[in-house]
């Protein structure tokens, strides 16, 4: 089985980068589809992490008070 970002270690720091600079080399060869494909997954991942950020502050706020709120945010 082909390893996804080649032999080096993910554990060490060298391993990350060498891993990090081949996904940057990847997506910047990838065609215009790809490329629109790959940016619309990543902005729908960050709405749904800022929705989910937003719904934890709203039930913080609602069980524990804006007190409790500040808190948690500090």
């Amino acid at each position: 089985m082909d390893k996804l970002y080649g032999r080096y270690n993910p554990y060490t720091k060298y391993g990350r980068r060498k891993a990090r600079e081949e996904a940057q080399r990847r997506i910047a060869n990838y065609t215009p589809e790809e490329k629109a494909e790959y940016d619309k997954f990543h902005a729908g991942c960050s709405v749904l992490i800022f929705v989910a950020f937003i719904i934890v502050c709203v039930l913080i706020a609602v069980i524990a008070g804006p007190e409790a709120l500040i808190e948690w945010l500090k």
